[in-house]
């Protein structure tokens, strides 16, 4: 069969920009990311998800941690070392608490520009006062805003540059935060862009440690499901949710493959398999 090619007008121009915008090491996943670990109470999840937050933090890829969570107090340990701030970082799970997440981005996004923003007014000062210009022509608004301080340079929590944040769910299932009423839906969908700036989006990793896989009452929102980027899976014997898995996010190898390799991943008791959809090109599979 003969085929046409068409003008180079025609193909798709990708724009030079990445969904996965914060550094990390080569054997390391990408973030900004939804991590999804699915396993039975006392498995390992929490410890599991500590010890990544942890790692993320060894790859200077984690500056503040937001946790939520109604037993923190039960898991206080596994946190330590971790940037979390106990008394405005860790949450009780509500229906409003998506909202408040986002907020806090939202205020980071402002810190950010607003940082910026005074350094451009202080450097220009900062020429304008050695030069021979008479202090009458200098701005008055400039000597206003930073005169009062001695002149001292902007200060920024981050030191000008965006904060990697991520938010971690702990022990939230069956709470009105997993209700398709709150807005955990769209902080989850909108990760990436939470915390406008004028120069892109803060955004926010999102962890979640749940028992079961499968979107009900009292399970996932199909948002978290459907987003997911890394999923952790504990040795189960709910051989239909590993069915469901395999189907949803293994579609790379049959699935009596996917049960074979889920097997042998999980031998010891704080096991699991993890399932990279958004793997780096420089790793070999999708599984670890």
């Amino acid at each position: 069969m003969k085929t046409t090619k068409l003008d180079k007008s025609f193909d798709i121009q990708v724009p030079d920009t990445k969904a996965f915008t914060i550094k990390t090491g080569d054997d390391f996943i990408q973030l900004h990311a939804v991590i999804l670990a699915v396993a039975k109470r006392g498995t390992g999840k929490t410890l599991s998800l500590t010890n990544l937050l942890r790692m993320m933090k060894e790859n200077n890829a984690l500056d503040r941690l937001i946790l939520v969570s109604p037993t923190y107090h039960n898991n206080k340990k596994m946190f330590h070392g971790l940037p979390l701030d106990e008394e405005n970082d860790v949450i009780e799970p509500t229906k409003e608490t998506p909202q408040l997440i986002m907020d806090i981005l939202e205020q980071e996004g402002k810190d950010y520009d607003e940082y910026h923003e005074a350094m451009k007014r202080w450097r220009k000062l900062m020429k304008l006062i050695p030069s021979n210009t008479p202090i009458e022509e200098i701005p008055e608004e400039l000597l206003l805003e930073f005169g009062n301080y001695d002149f001292e340079k902007p200060k920024h929590k981050w030191n000008g540059r965006k904060p990697t944040i991520a938010c971690f769910f702990d022990d939230n299932q069956g709470n009105p935060i997993f209700r398709p009423s709150s807005q955990l839906s769209s902080l989850v969908i909108k990760h990436r862009h939470q915390g406008k700036t004028n120069d892109g989006a803060i955004g926010v990793t999102l962890l979640f440690a749940t028992q079961t896989y499968t979107s009900n009452a009292a399970g996932l929102l199909p948002a978290i499901r459907n987003n997911t980027t890394h999923l952790l899976v504990f040795r189960s014997k709910n051989l239909k949710e590993l069915d469901l898995i395999a189907e949803e996010v293994a579609g790379e190898i049959p699935i009596e493959t996917f049960h074979k390799l889920h097997e042998f991943a999980v031998q010891d008791r704080h096991d699991f398999l993890l399932i990279d959809l958004a793997k780096k090109d420089t790793h070999p599979s999708m599984f670890r």
